[in-house]
């Protein structure tokens, strides 16, 4: 979703009008008069998928924290529904808060790329923008990089205290889940270090040769996120994989189920 509506706002930058859009960029606090439709849908769309997937982020280092430290799977139907209630609902409610205020449309780069998101317009523009998106996205990566310390210390303690790996360890590939943050820190970082920049310099401002660099960067890693998961989580993961193509082929069942988290755990 982030991805497409990216592209969609990348589409429509990239055949607007030249004059009209400086002239509005010159006199931007019109654009709070009046909106865009196309911006606005789109503002909506990538606004609620970013949050949700900040949120989804967040929930799947909560998942694999409490499997390894209780040794139990918590793949259960009540904690699916609560993660499903978490990951849509909340973002869906700030979306439309901010859809309610009228605040989603041509924000002309400030911290974004070629894409619209919160009215540059507005007074309160930044409170909006941390709001809306990178409050909840600098959260993340508080909360993600803090569970993977925890995670790395349990497992340090367990691993000193037993010689078998059984005892403290996810399945292989599912290790790889534990460094989820670095992705999205990887991907997001020029676009946060953009919105830092741009919260304490003046937006009317032409922008310099350092944001133009991170314009750049920003545009490919905040649509990146989902492509760097896929190769990373689904591609390298042996049984996921193994379940792909055997569907590819028409069998329409996996080899061994669901894989469990936990190495010594069976379905």
């Amino acid at each position: 979703m982030t991805a497409v509506g990216n592209l969609v706002g990348a589409s429509r930058y990239a055949l607007r009008n030249e004059t009209e859009y400086l002239i509005s960029r010159h006199q931007m606090q019109n654009t709070c008069i009046s909106t865009n439709a196309v911006c606005e849908v789109q503002s909506f769309v990538t606004t609620f998928s970013s949050l949700s997937s900040f949120f989804w982020t967040s929930i799947i280092m909560v998942h694999i924290m409490m499997t390894l430290i209780t040794q139990r799977e918590w793949s259960t139907l009540r904690n699916r529904v609560i993660y499903h209630c978490v990951s849509w609902g909340v973002p869906l409610g700030i979306t439309f808060l901010a859809l309610s205020y009228d605040v989603l449309g041509e924000d002309f780069f400030t911290s974004t790329g070629p894409w619209c998101w919160i009215k540059g317009c507005l007074p309160n523009v930044f409170l909006w923008m941390t709001l809306t998106g990178k409050g909840w996205e600098i959260l993340t990566y508080i909360l993600t990089m803090t569970f993977y310390i925890i995670m790395k210390i349990h497992m340090w303690k367990k691993r000193l205290r037993f010689r078998d790996r059984s005892h403290h360890h996810l399945r292989e590939e599912d290790e790889l889940y534990i460094m989820i943050f670095f992705v999205i820190i990887i991907l997001r970082a020029a676009g946060t270090i953009r919105f830092l920049y741009a919260s304490v310099e003046n937006i009317n401002n032409s922008p310099g040769t350092f944001d133009l660099v991170l314009v750049h960067i920003q545009s490919f890693g905040d649509s990146a996120q989902a492509f760097a998961n896929c190769i990373l989580f689904c591609f390298r993961d042996t049984a996921v994989r193994q379940d792909l193509w055997n569907r590819v082929r028409g069998i329409g069942q996996p080899i061994r189920g669901d894989a469990p988290l936990l190495a010594n755990t069976v379905n």
